[in-house]
C-alpha cells in the first residue's frame, strides 16, 4: 500500500517531533522527580542521623531534628510486638507500619510505600528490638509528576498538530501535478545512486587498503591494482554524470525545448554509428522532415545511449535497424538489434522502475547501468511513450512515440 508524500512526511515529522519532545521533556520530568525524591531522602537521612548520634534518647533527638528544621515528617515508635505510637504527625495520612522485613530493609536505605497515600521512610533499630520510623509523604511529588507528564503530552500534541497543519498548508500550496513525478524521480535517483556507487567504491577501497598495507609486492600486481582503481574511477565519473542527468530530468523545469528536425538528428547519429562500426550491417529507414518539440541535447543523449548499449551488449557483427516513421499525430522511432535481447520478464516490467535488466552487463562493459533509466526519463520528460519489445531481428527493440509538430 503506497502512501502520499504528504502522509509520509507528516508521519515522519510528527514522529520525530514526538520522539524529541517526549525524550527531552520526559528526561526533564524524571530528573525533576528524582531531585524532589532526593530531597525527601536527605531530610529522612538527617533525622535518622540525629537518632543515631543520640543512642540514649533516639526518639527525642529525632523529634528535636524534625521540629528544629520544621520538617513535614511523621515520627512513629514501633515496638517489637507491633504496637505503634505516633510521636509527631505530618501531612502524611499514615495507615500503619509495613511488615517487619520491609522495616528491616528501611534500616539500610529509604523505602517507598505505594498506595493512596504514598510515602518514603527510614527506620532505626533501637535497644530492645523496637524501631523508630521516620516517614514523609510523596503524594505531592507523584501529583506533580503526573501533572508534568500531562502537560508534556498536551504540549507534544499541540506541537504535532501545528507541525501537521503547517505541512498540510505547505503541501496544498506545492501540490502540483508534476511534483509527484519529480518526487518519484528523486526516489529513483537516490536508489540508483546508493545501489550503483556501492560496487566501485568497494573495489577502490579494497585495492587502496591492499596497496597501503603493502600486500601487493609484485610490480605486475601493483600495476593491475592501479589500473583497476583507475577503471572504477572512470566508471564512477560516468555514473555520476548519468545520475546528475537523471536528477535534472526529474526536475520540473525543461532545458531548451524547441522545434527540432528529428530526422536530421537521427540520420547524423546513424551515419556516425555506421562509420564507427564497419563490421555491422546497419539499416537506416528514416522518413524525412519529421519535426518534434524537444530538447536537442536530450534527444541526442537518448539516441547516443541507445546505440552505445548496442555496442556494449552485442557482438561486433550483430545487425542493427534504425527507423523513423510518421504514425498519425506521432513520430515512431525504433532502434533494434539482432543480439541476445533481454530476459523475458524485462519486457513486462514498468520501465520507470527499472535500473538495469542484467546486473552484470554494465560492470562487464564499463557502463553505469542507468542507460535504460535515462532513456525512459528523457522520453517521459518530452511527453512521449517509451517501451521495449522483442525485435524481429531476434534481439531488443526500443520503441519511442513522440508528438509530431505539423505545419
Amino acid at each position: 500500500m503506497k502512501y502520499s508524500a504528504f502522509t509520509r512526511t507528516t508521519v515522519a515529522t510528527v514522529g520525530l517531533l514526538t520522539a524529541i519532545t517526549m525524550g527531552v521533556g520526559g528526561f526533564s520530568v524524571l530528573h525533576s522527580q528524582g531531585a524532589e525524591v532526593n530531597k525527601v531522602d536527605q531530610s529522612l537521612e538527617y533525622v535518622i542521623e540525629s537518632a543515631y548520634e543520640n543512642p540514649l534518647q533516639p526518639v527525642g533527638a529525632a523529634l528535636y531534628a524534625i521540629e528544629q528544621s520544621s520538617l513535614d515528617i511523621s515520627l512513629i515508635f514501633l515496638t517489637h510486638e507491633g504496637e505503634e505510637t505516633i510521636v509527631h504527625e505530618s501531612s502524611l495520612r499514615y495507615r500503619g507500619a509495613p511488615d517487619f522485613p520491609t522495616i528491616d530493609l528501611a534500616t539500610t536505605r529509604p523505602v517507598r510505600i505505594p498506595g493512596q497515600s504514598p510515602y518514603r521512610f527510614r527506620a532505626v533499630l533501637v535497644e530492645g528490638g523496637d524501631y523508630i520510623l521516620v516517614a514523609r509523604s510523596t503524594d505531592d511529588i507523584d501529583a506533580n509528576f503526573r501533572s508534568n507528564f500531562q502537560s508534556l503530552a498536551a504540549f507534544t500534541f499541540a506541537l504535532d498538530s501545528i507541525a501537521a497543519l503547517l505541512l498540510f498548508f505547505y503541501f496544498r500550496r506545492a501540490n502540483r501535478r508534476y511534483e509527484s513525478a519529480s518526487l518519484e524521480r528523486m526516489q529513483e535517483f537516490l536508489g540508483d545512486a546508493s545501489h550503483e556507487l556501492r560496487t566501485p567504491l568497494t573495489v577502490i577501497k579494497g585495492y587502496v587498503e591492499m596497496l597501503s598495507k603493502n600486500q601487493l609486492t609484485q610490480e605486475a600486481d601493483k600495476k593491475r591494482a592501479f589500473d583497476r582503481v583507475g577503471t572504477e574511477i572512470q566508471r564512477m565519473e560516468s555514473l555520476v554524470q548519468d545520475l546528475l542527468l537523471l536528477a535534472e530530468l526529474g526536475e520540473s523545469g525543461a532545458r531548451d525545448i524547441e522545434e527540432i528536425d528529428l530526422s536530421e538528428i537521427l540520420t547524423a547519429h546513424g551515419t556516425d554509428f555506421i562509420t564507427l562500426n564497419p563490421t555491422r550491417k546497419v539499416t537506416l529507414s528514416i522518413s524525412q522532415s519529421i519535426v518534434i518539440e524537444a530538447s536537442r541535447d536530450y534527444m541526442a543523449r537518448f539516441i547516443q545511449n541507445a546505440l552505445t548499449n548496442i555496442v556494449r551488449h552485442t557482438d561486433s557483427d550483430v545487425a542493427v535497424n534504425i527507423s523513423l516513421t510518421s504514425r498519425g499525430k506521432n513520430a515512431e522511432l525504433i532502434i533494434e538489434d539482432a543480439g541476445g535481447g533481454l530476459p523475458e520478464s524485462a519486457y513486462r516490467e514498468d520501465i520507470r522502475s527499472l535500473n538495469r535488466f542484467d546486473e552484470s552487463r554494465s560492470r562487464e562493459n564499463g557502463g553505469s547501468g542507468l542507460g535504460m533509466s535515462i532513456m525512459s526519463a528523457v522520453i517521459q520528460k518530452l511527453g512521449g511513450r517509451f517501451s521495449l519489445r522483442k525485435s524481429a531481428l531476434g534481439g531488443l527493440a526500443i520503441v519511442v512515440e513522440l508528438p509530431q509538430v505539423r505545419d
